[in-house]
């Protein structure tokens, strides 16, 4: 029960405290799945448009950023807002034999699913193979 002195109800107080550190870590779920010729991702981007969706592949690393904007301008009315808005971003290891030309991407229904070609050692072995005349 709130204390009428310091206003303040430890059950009430701590629930949304915990919930708003939070905050972010519920953004970007990934799930992984390997395929005989190709991994999968499927990364949860819940109301994130195609357009406000960007990837990059840097130093083996691949980066999807999205941007969520707030719909509602109207923030008076709100006495707590638990969703998020604003830019987030995850970075994936996903090695440096990985080319551009090897990743395809779709965002549907709120999953952006990204494939990631694997390359087999034949490739990887010509790619790094200097030839001596």
């Amino acid at each position: 029960m709130r204390n009428y002195i310091t206003n303040y109800d430890p059950f009430f107080d701590r629930f949304f405290l915990r919930a708003n550190n939070c905050s972010t870590s519920h953004m970007m779920k990934t799930d992984i799945k390997e395929n005989k010729s190709d991994y999968q991702m499927f990364i949860e981007l819940p109301e994130v448009k195609k357009e406000d969706t960007r990837i990059t592949l840097e130093n083996g690393y691949l980066k999807v950023t999205a941007t969520l904007n707030k719909e509602d301008e109207n923030d008076e009315d709100y006495i707590y807002r638990e969703r998020s808005y604003g830019e987030f971003s995850r970075s994936y290891y996903v090695g440096d034999t990985v080319k551009l030309q090897d990743i395809s991407a779709k965002l549907e229904n709120g999953v952006l699913t990204v494939d990631i070609k694997k390359r087999s050692e034949k490739e990887i072995e010509k790619e790094h193979l200097v030839q001596i005349a």
